[in-house]
């Protein structure tokens, strides 16, 4: 590429990467979950190298996700390169996080595509490294690792920089360094608590969120009637009540799902933001939810939940393998999603089984994520 032969031209001597104590983080993804799972190297970067200033530039449902996020020295706004490459990348030289030092940019799983390293190139970023297809215009690259998940590849990132041994050793010391984080600011928590009592939600009482719907090109639903008999016994044995959440594009079907339960319950599909949905999801109690994006947000609350879990999808890349928080049900494995696939091999029971076991692990209302501001 002649650009690749240009920057080395321009930039004889580049630092070795291991030297490197400033990094900008590059977040473009198109899927939530990949925005939330690229969180975990922020705090992992701070465990090994304590002295490092970090730095993101972020557009869309990221930029949200990344919002109070207290590892981040500046969070940059910027269009995405996908849609505006050139007034992202302006934006990007505008910004200039670490004014004249030197600073390495990082590309995290999901901000492969071709301009979002590009868009670096052009606001004068030298030193790239992480997931990338165009290798030659990185000082490091990697490819994702499917016997990985998606926070283990990013984490790849320090042993790309040569701190694999420091963060081994931080792992080992610190799991929890591989559960993502999202920051409700108070105020994001003030309209959780505002929602849920125009919605006739009492906090004194138990709380369960049912995460019902996904992308109709997914291919992750479980039956009406399943979650409707799951919500009636959750009702009558645990007095729960249940919060529907989603996109303001599921708020139908919702309603239809509501409709034929038994007792009043509270649908937000549509009415919160990203990080008003993780707040609102910090003051419950449990969690029965499909494999989606808000699923993520639960997880980085660390809300206790039950996960019904397509056969087709790979659990690794994905889900909380390993949580005590969460019990992913997965009862078959498929090569790909055959045509009208549904969830049955999910049953109401195992769902019940397992929350009823959460929830003598984690009473409801002893359980509280501290939102932090």
């Amino acid at each position: 590429m002649n650009l690749a032969v240009f920057e080395r031209m321009l930039h004889a001597t580049q630092p070795e990467l291991s030297e490197v104590r400033n990094f900008l983080l590059l977040q473009h993804p198109l899927a939530l979950g990949t925005a939330i799972h690229a969180t975990p190297l922020i705090a992992a970067i701070h465990a090994v190298l304590p002295e490092a200033r970090v730095s993101a530039a972020a557009s869309g449902f990221a930029l949200e996700i990344l919002r109070h996020n207290p590892g981040l020295e500046t969070l940059v706004s910027t269009p995405s390169p996908l849609r505006e490459f050139a007034a992202s990348s302006r934006a990007l030289r505008r910004a200039h996080p670490f004014g004249r030092e030197q600073h390495a940019v990082l590309l995290t799983t999901g901000n492969e595509r071709s301009r979002v390293i590009l868009s670096a190139v052009l606001a004068g970023s030298p030193v790239r490294a992480g997931f990338t297809l165009l290798p030659e215009l990185a000082a490091a690259h990697l490819q994702f690792d499917s016997r990985l998940s998606q926070i283990a590849n990013n984490l790849r990132i320090l042993d790309l920089l040569g701190h694999a041994p420091a963060l081994l050793e931080q792992l080992r010391a610190n799991p929890g360094l591989l559960e993502p984080q999202v920051f409700p600011s108070a105020d994001d928590l003030d309209i959780a608590h505002h929602l849920l009592r125009e919605q006739g939600i009492d906090e004194k009482e138990p709380i369960a969120v049912f995460i019902t719907q996904t992308s109709p090109t997914q291919q992750k639903s479980w039956r009406a009637e399943r979650f409707r008999a799951v919500a009636e016994t959750l009702r009558r044995t645990h007095q729960m009540q249940i919060v529907f959440a989603g996109a303001s594009a599921e708020a139908p079907a919702i309603d239809v799902l509501r409709a034929g339960l038994s007792f009043p319950t509270a649908n937000l599909a549509g009415q919160t933001r990203l990080l008003v949905l993780a707040a609102t999801l910090s003051l419950a109690d449990v969690a029965v939810t499909l494999d989606t994006g808000p699923m993520h947000l639960a997880r980085a609350v660390r809300l206790p939940m039950v996960i019904i879990a397509p056969a087709w999808s790979p659990e690794v890349e994905w889900l909380p393998l390993g949580n005590p928080r969460a019990r992913i049900l997965k009862n078959a494995e498929l090569p790909s999603a055959p045509r009208d696939y549904i969830i049955d091999e999910v049953s109401v029971d195992e769902v019940q089984q397992n929350l009823d076991d959460l929830l003598r692990i984690y009473p409801p209302r002893t359980f509280c994520y501290r939102v932090q501001s």
